[in-house]
């Protein structure tokens, strides 16, 4: 394919058929080029529940979701370049830099780019929404 000024990249839309999928009109990804912008992805499991009041398994539940989405358009947590990361209670911050860790190791020189917000979330069961743009 060859781009000229003025013309647009083709979009595939990604859509992983084992994810959980909320009512909320949106994909779980989008391709473009050789990137890929993975929708947010709450704290809930394949019911599209959270686990109340439980921020660490919500952290990890988007995060897994996240990898899944990830490696179902070709991609992976490796090749992650920026992480945005939503949080209910500023007080969860610390726990979620240990369980980033867990997924994007401990090596300074390989974690992504982050922006890290205090935010209301959609749900009140909501504690934390993650999404991410990566390298396909």
């Amino acid at each position: 394919i060859e781009y000229c000024a003025g013309k647009s990249m083709p979009r595939v839309i990604v859509n992983h058929p084992d994810l959980p999928r909320s009512k909320s009109p949106h994909s779980n990804a989008v391709k473009v080029g050789n990137l890929l912008f993975v929708s947010g992805f709450p704290g809930y499991d394949k019911n599209t529940e959270a686990p109340k009041g439980d921020f660490a398994m919500q952290m990890r539940l988007a995060l897994t979701n996240i990898k899944r989405t990830l490696e179902y358009a070709g991609s992976s947590m490796e090749k992650v370049a920026k992480v945005n990361v939503y949080l209910d209670r500023r007080g969860d911050f610390d726990e979620m830099n240990d369980i980033y860790r867990e997924f994007f190791g401990d090596d300074p020189s390989k974690w992504p780019a982050r922006t890290t917000i205090e935010a209301r979330l959609p749900r009140k069961e909501f504690l934390i929404e993650i999404d991410c743009v990566a390298e396909i």
